[in-house]
């Protein structure tokens, strides 16, 4: 399916999660760049490209990962930068739209509650490796999930550093479980209006502080949420996935967990 598009090119990937701004990095908030979550093995996401480098590189260690992997694919006049994924493409080798290019991998820059993923920015070609001065992406506004009515979930799967959380009940859709709202809040300090108007996250009001060129519109999180009444971290949700994740607390599947802002 088409998420993006950048300048003439649209960005193609199979139904899975994703992300533009679920995310504390730079070129996320600058409106640059995107976060697939593939199954297993990263697929090209558009139409034909050519590898010209792979580097390792350092990272921080937010998790005790020291290493992640660039790559640079040639689209033309412009370049694609890939980080998180192992690379099965030869420098030189040309790829098509859905071939595998790697296999997702951890990295450095995750935080605990990370999913492996995929990053993928388009850049100009004579500067390619940086964190800024990527091409601006302009979300594709679809509806594609049911979004959350009430403030009522049942913890659906629990893992080391989260949990997932079902909506007990839905309302219209959206492209978020929370309409045209995506983000990590507040453990992100922002999140982000896809529509650039205002959203609504559990019946609380967010309005954009900030207008990108995109028309996509930035809120600073300055809430808390709280679960069954505590405080914890955070939620993060995503494009194309009706779960919330729930980062803190002590929930065992199964448990019903309501959920609010302050």
């Amino acid at each position: 399916m088409r998420i993006a598009k950048i300048r003439d090119l649209y960005l193609e990937i199979p139904d899975v999660r994703y992300s533009f701004f679920t995310t504390p990095y730079t070129p996320h908030k600058l409106g640059t760049a995107v976060d697939v979550y593939f199954e297993d093995h990263a697929l090209f996401p558009f139409e034909e490209g050519k590898l010209i480098d792979v580097r390792k590189i350092r990272t921080p260690r937010h998790i005790p990962v020291r290493e992640d992997y660039l790559m640079i694919f040639s689209i033309g006049d412009i370049c694609l930068k890939v980080l998180h994924v192992d690379s099965s493409v030869k420098v030189g080798e040309k790829v098509f739209l859905g071939d595998e290019i790697g296999r997702l991998r951890l990295s450095g820059f995750f935080s605990p509650w990370t999913d492996k993923h995929a990053h993928f920015e388009l850049r100009p070609c004579d500067d390619p490796y940086r964190a800024r001065g990527g091409l601006i992406i302009y979300p594709i506004l679809t509806e594609l999930v049911k979004t959350v009515k009430g403030e009522e979930f049942e913890v659906v799967e629990r893992k080391e550093s989260y949990y997932m959380l079902k909506p007990l009940k839905k309302g219209k859709r959206g492209m978020t479980p929370f309409g045209n709202v995506e983000g990590g809040v507040p453990h992100y300090r922002y999140g982000a209006i896809l529509n650039g108007r205002e959203g609504h996250i559990l019946g609380f009001t967010v309005k954009p502080d900030e207008i990108l060129p995109n028309g996509v519109g930035l809120f600073r999180a300055n809430f808390s949420v709280l679960a069954n009444g505590v405080p914890v971290r955070g939620i993060s949700f995503y494009c194309n996935d009706e779960l919330v994740k729930l980062i803190g607390g002590e929930f065992e599947v199964g448990e019903i967990v309501r959920l609010r802002l302050d």
